[in-house]
């Protein structure tokens, strides 16, 4: 099992991981493009993979405070 410590850095790591694909997602959407088509492939995947990594990093934060 990992540590306090442990924990907060991975739950840290999560969350900034979620900001930069949003980040990546707004950036991309908004640039214009060629064919000046919003990619919604682009969109619905950033948004998914957005919101996989901001409930884990829910969830590990969770866990860190019950080990308090």
């Amino acid at each position: 099992m990992l540590t306090r410590e442990q924990l907060k850095v991975l739950s840290n790591f999560l969350l900034d991981t979620a900001k930069i694909i949003f980040g990546s997602l707004v950036v991309g959407v908004f640039v214009p493009t060629v064919t000046a088509r919003i990619p919604w492939v682009t969109v619905l995947v950033g948004l998914l993979a957005t919101a996989v990594f901001l409930v884990f990093a829910m969830h590990v934060a969770k866990i860190v405070k019950e080990k308090i």
